[in-house]
């Protein structure tokens, strides 16, 4: 199966630490995997990586539009397994929109996580102060509005994210 990587960023803009973490963690999984990565503008890949990156016209983008917009592009390029990048708060959120956009699309893509090493990536490590996306500040940011996205019935997760 040829592969892929998504890659989430985490707050904006490209320059805050969070997110020149995920470019150096998707670059290196992008060349270790031989794959091209499919990516918001908040991530800045260099030119020795394929990357192409997602239409935005939200600020920030919701997850499950970025995730169906990776699910096309994966369609589109004959990937059938794509690799998620994103920070640790925000990863199983990314791996559960992926999966419902795969199936949204009636496509089987085998999604998996590409997991930096817990020691060097401890989940409070990925909040930036410099952050203009507030929910991505802090811990206490995150989870207080993280909480309602998860409790949220799927129907209507859906329809926000739309």
């Amino acid at each position: 199966m040829k592969p892929g990587i998504v890659a989430f960023a985490f707050g904006t803009p490209a320059t805050i630490f969070s997110n020149r973490r995920l470019a150096e963690i998707a670059t290196g999984w992008a060349k270790e995997l031989e794959a091209p990565v499919y990516t918001q503008r908040d991530i800045s890949l260099g030119g020795d990586v394929e990357f192409e990156y997602a239409e935005e016209t939200f600020e920030p983008p919701p997850t499950l539009r970025m995730a169906r917009e990776a699910v096309h592009w994966a369609v589109t390029r004959g990937i059938g397994e794509l690799y998620v990048v994103a920070a640790t708060p925000h990863r199983d959120r990314c791996l559960r929109d992926l999966r419902v956009a795969a199936d949204e699309a009636g496509v089987e893509i085998g999604i998996f996580g590409c997991l930096p090493t817990p020691e060097e990536y401890v989940e409070d490590a990925w909040f930036c102060l410099d952050s203009a996306d507030p929910s991505t500040r802090s811990a206490r940011a995150w989870w207080r509005r993280e909480r309602v996205v998860r409790l949220m019935p799927l129907s209507l997760y859906k329809r926000v994210a739309s």
